[in-house]
């Protein structure tokens, strides 16, 4: 069973403040910068899943084993996934036994109306290096409205999905399935998925449940001395939220939910070698009251995690967290100082506080400055896993992490620009590592004293024109300090140090338009080919294209992802695709 992370408190922390027209609008809250990608994003960009859109976020590292969203693994200003709070709907989705299953989840970017992405440490969601919150797509108004897309390409690609959407009254219902299978791009890389997703409520009611099946071939995934690796995943979850408003400011907000996952991984496909069964639940409640000046917030929330596992055992624990939040509010000043305390039956007592300020000088222009301090207890995998190729250590200890920022937001009419930098000094992260010797295979995992990581993010761009729809330029630099001793690190120093992207979405002809988005990326650390050479990673451009017709009921288009045939690595032996073109038809009734 398990616990929530702040439901609907983050859809408060995540306020979002328009930007305006077809971008992903660089907004903040009241107190810091956050980045959201929108459902016309997801109709204008090359983005069939969840990791395609992650992609165009500065600072947000994706890497992937596999394509098409397999395994997906998104990262933070340097941080690891593991230390990535992601929620659906603000219902907390993190999976207690390893980073490479929080993002199985049972939605496509059919049925997302934004995705918003907390860059940093926040103690009021509990994120050690940044929260992703996805947003389904809400009803539409006394209607029914149905959206379906087919989509084919290389390597035996197939992507059918559809999606309904009706309201009636205060009542409304959100439903969508897809299916998504492919050969695979190279030996033992084939793959197919298949979602679920239902959402329905009433007034301050709301109700979602949904569930994956996954199965995957896993060359060279962990490690590439055994290329014939197989995994097969099944998720299943549901939560209810309801809030409430009264005359007078009072209000309060509670959600419940239950999330389960099994894994069934294989070393040489066809034989099943270890089998993982996680049940995680859990409960939020919290009341608050506010005037025009102020804001007093308080609550509770409990998580249990649960795991039965072939190679690991069986282990439980739960997760007590009370909370104090106290807003301030003067012409265009914002100000927050909250903490929370943490009970833990593995790892005891501990605490989290932040304090954050936001100002409106002029019109358009909002400057933030926050400090927050965050923890996080280690995956189970961290803990218990052993395997020919991993050894964990049952005395790993929690990461904790203080970080300062300063950032600025700016619109005006078709012009848009953002700006932070960042400093964070971390104490017991976790890694895993290995000796540099292509002979040793295994890794351990480990607490490194000290990691800090500083870096510095900025975007630019315009948009709205009747030609040139947006140009956006935007980069990422980052840099993580820690003493690795010579050893090979799979996480805390395998980051990308620049990332660069420049995305141009522009009309041909009527209804015909185009979107292009060239990035370039360097990653710091050494991974091992698939000749079995330990190599530094190397620095790689990549392009991607769409070309489209569209109206206000039907898209068509062609698309390719790694137009230059680029070679390159996000892991260990997990070589991405060289190219890969599809063509897609989508359409709303």
């Amino acid at each position: 069973m398990m616990l929530l992370t702040i439901l609907l408190s983050v859809s408060l922390q995540l306020k979002e403040v328009t930007v305006s027209g077809e971008q992903i609008a660089v907004s903040g809250s009241d107190y810091r910068l956050v980045t959201t990608l929108t459902a016309e994003e997801v109709k204008l960009l090359l983005v069939t899943t969840l990791a395609d859109l992650l992609q165009y976020v500065p600072g947000v590292d994706v890497r992937q084993r596999g394509a098409s969203g397999v395994q997906m693994d998104p990262s933070i200003r340097g941080g690891s996934a593991k230390q990535v709070k992601v929620l659906l709907n603000g219902i907390d989705m993190t999976d207690p036994q390893t980073e490479h299953y929080t993002m199985d989840l049972p939605v496509d970017a059919l049925m997302i109306e934004r995705i918003e992405v907390l860059q940093g440490t926040n103690y009021a969601i509990d994120a050690f290096s940044g929260a992703i919150n996805i947003v389904t797509r809400g009803a539409t108004k006394d209607s029914l409205l149905v959206t379906g897309q087919l989509t084919a390409g290389e390597y035996g690609l197939v992507n059918p999905a559809v999606a309904v959407r009706t309201q009636k009254d205060d009542w409304y219902v959100n439903g969508a399935a897809s299916y998504n299978r492919s050969d695979g791009y190279a030996h033992n890389t084939d793959y197919q998925i298949a979602n679920a997703f239902v959402q329905a409520g009433y007034k301050g009611l709301d109700v979602q449940a949904g569930a994956q099946f996954k199965d995957a071939g896993a060359n060279c995934f962990y490690t590439t001395k055994y290329p014939e690796q197989f995994d097969a995943t099944r998720m299943v979850f549901g939560s209810v939220a309801y809030q409430h408003h009264w005359s007078g400011g009072w209000a309060i907000h509670a959600n419940a939910y239950y999330r389960a996952h099994y894994d069934r991984y294989e070393l040489f496909r066809g034989t099943p070698l270890n089998r993982h069964w996680t049940h995680t639940s859990g409960a939020h409640a919290e009341g608050s009251w506010s005037n025009e000046w102020t804001k007093t917030t308080a609550g509770l929330e409990l998580r249990d995690e649960y795991i039965r596992s072939s190679n690991m055992g069986v282990h439980n624990r739960v997760q007590v967290r009370y909370f104090a939040e106290q807003r301030f509010y003067w012409r265009g000043l914002s100000a927050t100082i909250g903490g929370a305390g943490i009970w833990n039956t593995q790892f005891g007592n501990d605490w989290s506080v932040g304090a954050n300020i936001g100002y409106e000088p002029v019109k358009g222009l909002h400057l933030f400055a926050n400090v927050n301090r965050a923890i996080r207890v280690p995956t189970f995998t961290d803990l218990y896993y052993h395997a020919a190729t991993q050894q964990a250590d049952p005395l790993t200890k929690p990461e904790k992490a203080l970080q300062v920022e300063l950032s600025a937001q700016y619109s005006k009419g078709h012009w848009y620009a953002s700006a932070a930098g960042y400093y964070r000094w971390g104490r017991d992260i976790i890694d895993w590592i290995k000796e540099p010797d292509p002979n040793v295979v295994v890794w351990r995992s480990t607490n490194n004293s000290k990691v800090n990581a500083a870096g510095a993010e900025a975007t630019v761009g315009v948009q709205g024109y009747e030609w040139i729809r947006r140009i956006e330029l935007s980069y990422a630099f980052c840099d993580v300090q820690a003493d690795a001793q010579g050893m090979m690190s799979l996480y805390v120093l395998d980051y990308l140090r620049h990332k660069a992207t420049l995305r141009i979405e522009h009309k041909i002809y009527k209804g015909f338009g185009a979107s292009w988005a060239l990035s370039f990326r360097k990653r710091e650390g050494q991974y091992s080919s698939l000749e079995g050479t330990i190599e530094n990673y190397r620095p790689v451009w990549l392009l991607d294209g769409s070309v489209y017709w569209r109206n206000e009921w039907i898209k068509v288009s062609v698309d390719a992802k790694n137009m230059a045939d680029q070679l390159y690595y996000d892991f260990s032996g997990v070589v991405q695709p060289r190219h890969w073109v599809s063509a897609s038809v989508q359409f709303t009734l």
